[in-house]
């Protein structure tokens, strides 16, 4: 069967910035119908850079040619309150960042929408929410940033903290909203019953941060141009690679690959704090990358299974063999712009396509009739404190970060997850287990105290399962009867050598949904080789715009790629069971990390294409002039600060003075004529505030700012703590910690954190009993021959 997965639905999208139109453009890129409706002046978006020049002159902004694409636009006031209403109860999502006022004003309240169409999702994005101490700050990607604690962990320890590039974050707030609104979708779809679900920029961004690390360790990450593992940017002959520099065990590989002589080893290369390692050990093998090109150190490690990342820029990506191997881009005929390419999808299914790409409207539809008829009202067969995807049962076979994180959004949102690994080798993330100085006294197995792999897998139950054993095997075939997702994330051959790959699967399971995903994907050349979160940012740009000004790409510091990649993998897994309750067919979903996170630059690919070489941002917005980070008093403190428009400006430059009241920066335009100008003397006025003030300050001014985080500083952020953001649970070993709370909220259906992260094989022999209804005989058995067990 062959078609979207998200046909024949509608979405009404109301919008003035990019996270909700980029949720929007998921739900247009799967299939369903969306209809955005425009104030008299345009989107604001239609006024976001990067431009390009259509054959008669005309600028078009290509975030809106990004976003918009697939869609169909209407003007407000051709429509009136009463034809925007109609439309509003004839489709089945409505995603929008205006206010409430502004809502109410068009006759869209709302709880009004949800009484007359209470099988109606109502997706709500915004900065902070509806509540709370910031509840009526002025936000913005740079913004949410800040509070969050995530762009502390990005940059040098010698600048400020490194903001994201492009939109980045704003599209993975816009695809966490995409996340929110499936799920509530799936709901709907089951029991009539749909949901007011509210997501909120610092608390999508906060759901990445590794805030369990810093209460295991007892201190915050240092901010150092890289993983805290040793990843760094390394130079070569013409470009970067992206490389764990501290292994001792891949010394001589790495002497044979990159031709280091024995005797040229420093002896004490390897001594002195991990700091000093790092830098020295960057320092002596950066001489011997730059002999070779990023291509050959790439393929030689890769080759060899040595994670490495290539530091691609959008001509190489635009380029690249692997992401044309797997049909990435969407080829189209623009009316105005000629021939693009435009980013795809993460995935490729086997049951199902992406919809035909069309270009972003030119205008709105003049007359608005989109011929769409009301929606029959369905009676609610449960009431709306039923979780989202209560009664799914998920088979998580997933490791590391990105799976785990896609598999706890089930977890979250109701599905039943059980986490198989094997006691024998578990979870990789189970062995990242440093000795935790705050946990010191805490007698837990190591493979049980891992802050990497407790930070998400709370609300599953653990299966510790042998599959190389037949008995393992044939459990898990048992189990798979019963399932409705498996979910897993090795490379593209392991689950066929277990015998329990999609093919095998779905002769036992016919409609059973399977969400793979790897590095590269199960095809294109590539797709052999491991990977992880700081080698795909690599690969997929996003270093190579991550730099200061005139410096070189700057590693992002933590992984994050990993938990940003994972919202595509639950999206998409909820979209096939979506697909699923309709039709009856499941689905088998081979995504890619590359073409998940390259999908969230797509805009930039746009701009090489049709602007020539692109430059990267160096930190700033270009369309928000002063954008940047800036000093403030004490050691590494910092606030963000993103004028927004030129009312904000004029409030900026009568507090500031002196260089900023030069008339020449009343207009945008003038402003952007001198930006290290106006940093400059930001810089000098910020330095002689404290943060926490500048910013209570600059915001009752209306000027959008925010204090720099840390991470140990946000685990106490006041917004998140009056929105009781944090979920303390207690660890049977470990005692209790602040977990990461929900990246989105549901109206009268409260989600929670029931079942702290599981020690290995914990839950084994309940498990075995309850779904397979196994005797204490059986399941001393399977114990005796090792199939099963537990690390307690």
């Amino acid at each position: 069967m062959v078609g979207t997965l998200l046909d024949g639905f509608r979405v009404l999208e109301l919008s003035r910035d990019v996270s909700a139109a980029y949720c929007a453009r998921q739900f247009a890129l799967w299939g369903a119908e969306v209809v955005v409706v425009e104030p008299d002046e345009g989107s604001p978006i239609r006024r976001r850079g990067p431009f390009a020049r259509t054959a008669d002159g005309r600028k078009r902004s290509l975030t809106w040619e990004y976003v918009a694409a697939g869609k169909r636009s209407l003007r407000a006031s051709d429509l009136g309150n009463e034809r925007l209403a109609e439309l509003a109860a004839a489709c089945d999502v409505l995603v929008t960042d205006l206010g409430q006022a502004e809502l109410a004003a068009m006759g869209l309240d709302p709880a009004t929408l949800r009484r007359a169409r209470p099988d109606l999702v109502v997706t709500e994005v915004s900065g902070f929410g509806r509540d709370g101490p910031y509840a009526g700050f002025k936000g913005g990607e740079l913004i949410v940033q800040a509070l969050s604690g995530y762009l502390s962990l990005n940059g040098m320890r010698e600048g400020p903290p490194l903001p994201a590039p492009g939109h980045l974050v704003g599209y993975a707030v816009g695809v966490n909203a995409f996340v929110g609104a499936l799920a509530a979708l799936f709901k709907a779809q089951r029991t009539g019953c749909g949901a007011r679900v509210e997501v909120t920029g610092i608390e999508t961004l906060a759901a990445f941060v590794p805030f369990l690390r810093v209460q295991y360790m007892g201190r915050d990450k240092v901010r150092e141009g890289g993983t805290e593992a040793g990843v760094r940017i390394l130079p070569c002959a013409d470009g970067w690679v992206s490389l764990l520099t501290v292994n001792p065990a891949q010394k001589r590989l790495l002497g044979e690959i990159l031709e280091i002589p024995a005797d040229a080893w420093p002896a004490d290369l390897y001594a002195g704090t991990y700091h000093q390692i790092v830098v020295k050990t960057v320092a002596f093998l950066s001489g011997y990358t730059r002999r070779k090109t990023m291509e050959q150190v790439f393929q030689a490690l890769a080759a060899h299974g040595v994670v490495c990342g290539k530091v691609n820029g959008p001509l190489n990506l635009l380029e690249s063999d692997q992401l044309e191997a797997r049909g990435f881009f969407q080829a189209l005929d623009h009316p105005e712009l000629g021939k693009i390419a435009l980013a795809g999808s993460a995935a490729r299914l086997t049951n199902a396509t992406t919809a035909e790409p069309r270009a972003a409207p030119a205008g709105p539809e003049s007359p608005p009739d989109i011929g769409w008829t009301p929606r029959p009202r369905r009676a609610p067969s449960v009431d709306d404190s039923a979780l989202p995807l209560a009664g799914l049962r998920v088979l998580d076979l997933t490791q590391a970060w990105i799976g785990p994180f896609a598999t706890l959004i089930f977890a979250d949102l109701g599905a039943e997850v059980v986490k198989i690994e094997s006691h024998k080798r578990p979870d990789v993330w189970r062995s990242a287990s440093p000795n935790p100085v705050a946990l010191a006294e805490i007698k837990a197995e190591k493979v049980n105290r891992s802050h990497y792999f407790n930070s998400v897998n709370r609300n599953k139950r653990n299966l510790a399962l042998d599959l190389r054993s037949e008995a393992g095997k044939a459990i898990f075939r048992r189990l798979a009867v019963e399932a409705d997702v498996v979910a897993e994330n090795y490379t593209p051959q392991v689950m066929g050598k277990f015998g329990l790959d999609y093919e095998a699967l779905i002769r036992i399971k016919p409609d059973l949904v399977m969400a793979s995903f790897s590095g590269f994907g199960k095809t294109g050349p590539l797709s052999d080789f491991k990977s992880n979160g700081s080698a795909i940012e690599a690969m997929a740009g996003w270093d190579w715009l991550h730099r200061y000004p005139r410096g070189e790409p700057v590693l992002m510091g933590f992984y994050q790629a990993d938990p940003i990649c994972g919202l595509q993998m639950a999206a998409l897994t909820l979209a096939a069971l979506i697909r699923r309750e309709r039709t009856g067919h499941g689905e088998n979903i081979d995504g890619a990390m590359m073409d998940a996170s390259v999908g969230y630059i797509g805009d930039i690919l746009l701009q090489q294409q049709l602007c020539g070489p692109v430059e990267p941002a160096v930190g700033r917005d270009s369309d928000l002039v002063p954008s940047g980070v800036y000093p403030a008093r004490g050691k590494d403190r910092w606030i963000a600060i993103a004028v927004s428009d030129d009312a904000a400006w004029q409030v900026l430059a009568r507090q500031v003075g002196g260089a900023l009241a030069d008339p020449r920066f009343t207009s945008f335009d003038g402003r952007r004529q001198a930006p290290d100008e106006i940093d400059a003397a930001l810089r000098a006025w910020t330095v002689g505030f404290e943060a926490d003030d500048l910013m209570r300050k600059l915001q009752a001014a209306g000027v959008p700012a925010g204090v720099v985080r840390s991470a140990a500083e946000a685990l106490d952020e006041p917004h998140l703590a009056a929105r009781d953001w944090f979920k303390v649970m207690t660890h049977a070993d470990l005692g209790a910690h602040k977990y990461n709370g929900f990246p989105w909220r549901f109206e009268g259906c409260e989600l929670q954190a029931h079942t702290p992260p599981p020690r290995l094989g914990e839950h084994s022999e309940i498990l075995l009993r309850e779904l397979l209804g196994l005797g204490d005989d059986e399941i001393a058995s399977l114990k005796a021959k090792d199939v099963t067990g537990a690390v307690l």
